[in-house]
């Protein structure tokens, strides 16, 4: 284990999703059904989509889904990779409907993240402030209403970020977020990479079983993670396993930064590999858990023409402490079809899944499918809509009761499982006013806290000639304050707002520099002492990679 240092802007400010294992929220839905009788009607599953952006006549999609949890049933988030029309970000459900909430720290669908770590704040496994790139690389934490933190690291770092799939909050000081296999700059740590918030930092982790990690949830006490069966989704290169494991160990337990292979493994079948099945997501909803999966489309068993190994869906369930491979019956499965997410029911011994043909995973077009799935294994599905043209394979799902559920497919529609039970609105002020201003964690890199030192001379006092025969007075320094104090920097869009204080007379100049371009400049300007700033606007196109000043001393 090493403690990582990383670059961070923002201040630090001192459950879980219900479908993800919070089951302290799950006392909200016997209130609030006290407080709206459900209907009589049995529920079922109706297309609810937030109401359309200004300008447009119509709903529309809002791109792939990244993640889907509820803090309560009239509590949600939805990342959103967004489309020409909706802005990429995250969406907030009040129980009477959804709204954009932030269009800041945002992801595409295959990396976008969430983990709750109480009722006014949560984190997103989330894509670098510019002008780092790259997806599921960096982390946002939304506390109160707003950004209060971002991290993320240099590719050149000693200790670098690698690419997250997951993340899972037990409290506020302990959230796990886990990604691919790798290893560190010096090789010295080898496995699947991990962070873990220990309330004021971030410490980073490499499991020594380097598949990568698919989800990761709580339940009764215990962190479980699962995984792929290689070490990046759809790469075909062998995991680095610390111990070799004839068949693949494909569930972890964490505790105080130790990682422990699970017993479970999946059931031998005919034609499959032992490295041929992969688990894509876990859900407990405080009393049952889940893991489910498929055919694996990682390692080197998925190395074939169709992408990925054909065996029937995987779903296991925690009986008496150990996991049980369930033997499906009642629906029938395509060859290659896998069950892509997971959601307990609460109330029930049941869970809903996500079935996603490989063909289909990224579809928009397709119909969805959801299975139920029952304690003894029996299946039943639902292809969505049930008319009309197809609106995307179904991605993500969640529960927050057994009447209460949500599913969100590839191109960004919303399915809402229900009775039409009225939920109270949500009206806490963290979730009502749209967030997009995000700490650029990144642009801290560019302007030192302070200018470094003015070895010049330039306004060093002539040469004295000295008569040695004189007496010596003691020698008498004054030191010079730096010309420029305090500096710290605010990027808002593209507008890039540079405070600072000046200690004498100066002229000021802020240049930014893309290599040894220079990309824009401000005019020089005369300063008197004091607070002042500067404005720099930027370009996408031309985006800095370094700041500097031109500071010279004015002369009155």
């Amino acid at each position: 284990m090493s403690r990582a240092t990383w670059t961070r802007h923002g201040t630090v400010r001192p459950r879980q999703r219900v479908s993800r294992g919070a089951a302290t929220a799950l006392s909200v839905v016997a209130a609030l059904a006290v407080a709206t009788p459900a209907l009589a009607a049995d529920p079922i599953w109706r297309l609810e989509q937030p109401a359309p952006p200004a300008g447009a006549p119509f709903k529309v999609p809002l791109g792939a889904p990244g993640d889907l949890k509820f803090w309560a049933p009239n509590r949600g988030l939805l990342t959103v990779e967004g489309n020409a029309t909706i802005r990429r970000g995250i969406y907030s459900y009040d129980g009477s409907g959804w709204r954009q909430l932030a269009t800041v720290c945002g992801g595409p669908g295959d990396t976008a993240r969430i983990a709750w770590a109480g009722p006014r704040e949560f984190w997103v496994v989330s894509q670098p402030s510019q002008p780092r790139a790259g997806s599921g690389l960096a982390l946002c934490r939304f506390k109160d209403g707003q950004v209060a933190g971002s991290w993320s690291t240099p590719v050149e770092a000693a200790d670098p970020f690698r690419q997250m799939l997951s993340a899972h909050c037990a409290s506020a000081s302990d959230c796990w977020f886990g990604g691919v296999g790798g290893q560190d700059p010096l090789g010295e740590r080898v496995g699947a990479f991990h962070l873990h918030w220990v309330g004021s930092d971030l410490e980073s982790f490499y499991a020594p079983q380097g598949r990568a990690v698919s989800d990761i949830e709580a339940h009764a006490g215990t962190l479980y993670e699962s995984t792929l069966a290689g070490r990046a989704p759809e790469q075909h290169a062998g995991a680095d396993l610390a111990e070799p494991e004839p068949t693949a160990r494909l569930i972890h337990t964490v505790a105080d930064g130790v990682f422990a292979n699970d017993p479970f493994e999946p059931a031998t079948l005919p034609g499959v590999p032992a490295d041929g099945s992969e688990l894509l997501a876990l859900d407990s909803d405080g009393t049952n858990l889940w893991a489910v999966g498929g055919g694996a489309a990682s390692g080197p068993a998925a190395n074939l023409p169709a992408g990925v190994v054909t065996r029937p869906p995987l779903a296991a369930r925690l009986v008496g402490g150990a996991f049980e491979q369930l033997d499906l019956s009642g629906a029938t499965f395509g060859p290659t079809d896998r069950f892509g997410d997971v959601a307990a029911i609460p109330g029930t011994t049941a869970a809903f899944a996500t079935v996603v043909p490989f063909a289909d995973r990224r579809s928009v077009n397709s119909k969805a499918t959801v299975a139920r799935i029952e304690a003894d294994g029996t299946t039943t599905t639902t292809r969505l809509p049930a008319a009309g043209a197809g609106r995307g394979s179904a991605a993500r799902i969640a529960c927050t009761a057994s009447n209460d559920c949500w599913m969100a497919t590839w191109a960004g529609w919303l399915f809402h499982y229900s009775d039409g039970t009225v939920l109270p609105q949500d009206t806490d002020p963290a979730f009502q006013t749209a967030i997009d201003f995000r700490p650029n964690e990144a642009a801290e890199q560019f302007i030192p806290d302070r200018p470094p030192v003015d070895d010049s001379q330039l306004f060093a006092p002539p040469p004295l000639e000295l008569n040695p025969n004189a007496e010596q007075p003691p020698a008498r320094v004054r030191r010079l304050q730096p010309l420029l104090r305090k500096v710290r920097s605010k990027l808002t869009g593209l507008r890039l707002v540079v405070t600072f204080t000046v200690t004498r007379r100066a002229r000021v100049q802020l240049i930014a520099k893309r290599g040894r371009r220079t990309v824009a400049k401000t005019p020089r300007r005369v300063f008197k002492p004091g607070p002042r700033r500067l404005t720099l606007q930027l370009s996408r196109d031309r985006y800095p990679t370094r700041l500097a000043f031109d500071v010279k001393e004015a002369k009155r």
